[in-house]
């Protein structure tokens, strides 16, 4: 999945880019994915991924 991608499934979800954000800090923070993910996107993406939404929100 691309980021763009990603990004517009999360926004159809209702998930914020500040969620976003406190999910790569959470990850970068503990090097884990998140136990209680706020949708099941989140588990089907690195970190990277991640990275790449955050900075693609807005297109």
């Amino acid at each position: 999945m691309r980021g763009y991608e990603a990004a517009q499934i999360l926004k159809a979800k209702g998930v914020t880019a500040e969620d976003v954000a406190e999910e790569i800090i959470y990850r970068k923070e503990t090097n884990a994915f998140s136990n209680n993910p706020k949708n099941e996107a989140f588990m089907n993406m690195t970190l990277n991924e991640l990275v790449r939404i955050k900075e693609m929100w807005n297109i």
